[in-house]
């Protein structure tokens, strides 16, 4: 009798970096067809701020094409913040960010981050699944639907 073996799986290539800055970091998972938007512990200084990376990271979304990903936003590093301007500004900025994509996941750290993306969530309209699963985002997103 002779031994076999078995090949090894293919490993799949890590997610490449398209965009970085102080604030986000935008990574593209050609096979899972994902892409991550994750945010550093990095607080924004101003509304000013905000406006502008968030102009910048949806110049950037627009260039890989939307409709061919899904989004995972992983807002686990993000300090928390709801100022009334921060707050008024991220809902002008969420739909322009958010839509265009097959589905959106947010990846949060804790009960009180989801809830706050569930408010998000029905004050925009936008559909997401928010979970502190990663795993389970995964599949989420990865589902044909």
């Amino acid at each position: 009798m002779t031994d076999r073996l078995t090949p090894a799986p293919k490993p799949t290539p890590a997610p490449r970096t398209v965009w970085q800055d102080d604030h986000y970091t935008v990574l593209v998972d050609e096979p899972l067809g994902i892409v991550w938007n994750v945010r550093t512990s990095r607080p924004f200084a101003s509304v000013e701020e905000l406006e502008a990376v968030k102009a910048t990271l949806c110049r950037v979304l627009d260039g890989l094409g939307r409709s061919r990903y899904a989004l995972l936003v992983d807002v686990r590093a993000a300090p928390g913040r709801n100022d009334p301007s921060f707050e008024a500004a991220l809902e002008r900025i969420r739909p322009r960010w958010l839509r265009g994509f097959r589905r959106v996941g947010v990846l949060v750290q804790s009960v009180v981050g989801a809830m706050q993306i569930q408010r998000y969530a029905r004050q925009d309209g936008i559909e997401r699944l928010i979970t502190t699963d990663e795993a389970a985002l995964l599949r989420y997103l990865t589902e044909a639907g």
